[in-house]
């Protein structure tokens, strides 16, 4: 029996210290990452008036600093590449938590499966992975049921992920470099793109979207609202066809209080492959273009008073 609570003891001892050098990766982690723009949003530090927000079509065809310099107004691009509208309702809940409330946030919403199954667009976890340090971070991860509520508030072990092992630097790739304002424009095109015309526009059919994806659409309305902050939604162009129904459905779940900014159709850059990377996204050059109406809209529409 004493050689038993011995070795239980030599084992809980070992653990102890084994679980504890554990803590080294989480806290290392951030520091590697080369997009910290979520860590920057918990500890406060995106105290800007204009927020943009959305998946890569907000990342890479609205520049911040673009709206910054010629309207006045500090800006910041946090769209995130591949996201979803729960992680950008997630995204809205941690800047006004942490963060001033911005006078305006300039929501890209994706045609056509913002509210619909996509295996494209999901919740970044992995963009929550290096930062569980921090217990709100943990705690979403837990509410997600990606983490347990008691072993990830017990031991490092329990908040600890594979991807918190790799700490070399990250780098930037070509087709994601963060520029300091946020945005992510592409200065190239896609090799080897199918720019053919393309079909007419399938119908969109509020029948198939998912529930918590509409929740989270409409709770991001609700934050605005209350927090009285300008809320624009911004349907990008694409090189294809869009369906209108899309734009109805969207204004239905505002209840039609909510402004969209709509670019202008007419200009034919919106239809020429020189000023996109790939069918779903501008280059640099259309992104300029894009932008820049954006922001005679926002001087124009007495948004920033």
């Amino acid at each position: 029996m004493e050689r038993f609570i011995k070795n239980i003891l030599i084992f809980a001892l070992v653990f102890f210290i084994l679980e504890k050098a554990f803590i080294y990766f989480i806290l290392v982690s951030p520091q590697k990452e080369v997009d910290r723009r979520l860590e920057f949003l918990v500890e406060g530090k995106i105290n800007k008036e204009i927020v943009i927000l959305g998946s890569s079509r907000g990342a890479r065809n609205i520049i911040a600093s673009e709206i910054e310099q010629e309207t006045g107004h500090t800006a910041y691009n946090l769209a995130y590449p591949g996201s979803d509208i729960e992680f950008h309702e997630f995204v809205v809940r941690t800047l006004l938590k942490f963060n001033k409330a911005p006078k305006v946030i300039l929501l890209s919403v994706d045609y056509p499966m913002a509210l619909q199954p996509d295996s494209v667009l999901n919740f970044r976890l992995e963009r929550l992975y290096p930062l569980v340090k921090y217990n709100y971070v943990n705690a979403e991860l837990v509410e997600r049921g990606d983490k347990n509520l008691i072993t990830s508030n017990l031991f490092a072990l329990g908040r600890i992920n594979k991807t918190n092992f790799n700490i070399k630097q990250k780098k930037f790739t070509p087709l994601d470099t963060l520029y300091e304002d946020g945005s992510m424009p592409i200065s190239f095109r896609k090799k080897d793109e199918d720019w053919s015309v393309s079909k007419a526009a399938r119908p969109y059919n509020p029948k198939t979207e998912v529930k918590s994806k509409v929740d989270c659409f409409r709770k991001i309305v609700a934050m605005c609202r209350e927090k009285n902050i300008k809320l624009i939604i911004i349907q990008p162009p694409l090189f294809d066809a869009m369906d209108s129904g899309f734009r109805a459905r969207l204004v239905e779940l505002t209840g039609n209080t909510i402004p969209f900014f709509d670019y202008n159709r007419q200009n034919p850059i919106y239809t020429n492959k020189d000023y996109y990377y790939d069918r779903t996204h501008l280059n640099r050059k259309g992104a300029l273009i894009f932008t820049e109406e954006i922001i005679q809209y926002l001087k124009t529409n007495n948004t920033l008073q």
